[in-house]
């Protein structure tokens, strides 16, 4: 049986929106429809599928509407914003790239909201701390964008060298004569796909406050922080990807990481999510 105080989250599961996207992508791109709010006015409520019942489809797509009017422009023929290549690196074609681009950022907002509300009532610090002594990682890495920086009141580590290599290089950056998870405290890195925040073995995000494990800046969180342990990889950036050379891989995954107290308590609503939203789960330990 769910815990109580997950109960709201575990509902949000159960009601994946993706099914409910690709009925509007259908009827939208077949259909004599110039715009997608069109589609989602004409519904049916509730809809019912053979996993479960949509009480207000209309106002739950609603939410991603923004999101969603991209299919106007893949309708009208215009290019995807970005290239997708599939797992033998050849590239896909611009439907397929524009839909895994638009499912990709549904995703990331229905599971950011998911996240959060699970998040709130476990009252832990995993994705918040490094590891700890009887973990096998020495380090743990939180991708940041440019404009996160900022968030961080840290040393920061950029040059020839940082952007050479990434995190996981088995040619480890070396500072100040030892490798760089030696550093004690945290530390922004620029490594050649982009910042992170690396926090070594027994450090803490210098944004949670010591005792009540709050954070200082959950408002303006970093966007990996919003979607703490059940993560959306319909695409992800290549390794070579750059801000101004948008490239992707398809993986049509959803990760979960299985140390986490709401994942190891809902894996089998997890797991029927990502089955409604026809995705493959992958369960992971640690966030490493």
């Amino acid at each position: 049986m769910v815990e109580n105080k997950y109960k709201e989250g575990s509902d949000l599961l159960r009601h994946p929106v993706l099914p409910l996207v690709s009925m509007v992508q259908f009827l939208f791109m077949t259909g004599p429809f110039t715009q997608v709010s069109e589609v989602i006015d004409e519904l049916p409520e509730p809809i019912e599928t053979d996993r479960t019942t949509y009480i207000n489809p209309r106002e739950l797509l609603t939410e991603y509407l923004d999101i969603l009017s991209q299919y106007e422009e893949m309708k009208e023929g215009a290019g995807p914003a970005i290239r997708v290549v599939d797992e033998e690196n050849r590239e896909v074609d611009p439907s397929a790239a524009w839909n895994a681009y638009i499912i990709q950022e549904v995703l990331s907002r229905q599971l950011e909201k998911i996240n959060s509300t699970l998040c709130a009532p476990c009252e832990c610090t995993l994705c918040c701390t490094g590891p700890e002594k009887n973990m096998d990682q020495e380090f743990f890495e939180i991708p940041l964008v440019p404009g996160e920086l900022g968030l961080f009141d840290v040393s920061r580590y950029q040059s020839e060298e940082t952007r050479s290599r990434s995190a996981y290089d088995e040619d480890e950056l070396v500072c100040s004569g030892r490798p760089f998870y030696r550093i004690p405290e945290p530390g922004l890195f620029h490594w050649k796909n982009g910042w992170s925040l690396i926090l070594p073995r027994g450090s803490r995000c210098p944004n949670l406050e010591h005792g009540s494990g709050r954070c200082l800046i959950y408002d303006e969180r970093p966007e990996v922080c919003r979607r703490p342990q059940i993560f959306p990889y319909m695409i992800e950036p290549l390794e070579e990807y750059v801000e101004n050379n948008r490239s992707y891989r398809i993986r049509q995954t959803i990760l979960a990481v299985v140390d986490c107290p709401y994942v190891q308590a809902l894996q089998d609503e997890i797991a029927d999510y990502a089955a409604a939203s026809e995705l493959q789960l992958v369960l992971k330990e640690n966030k490493a």
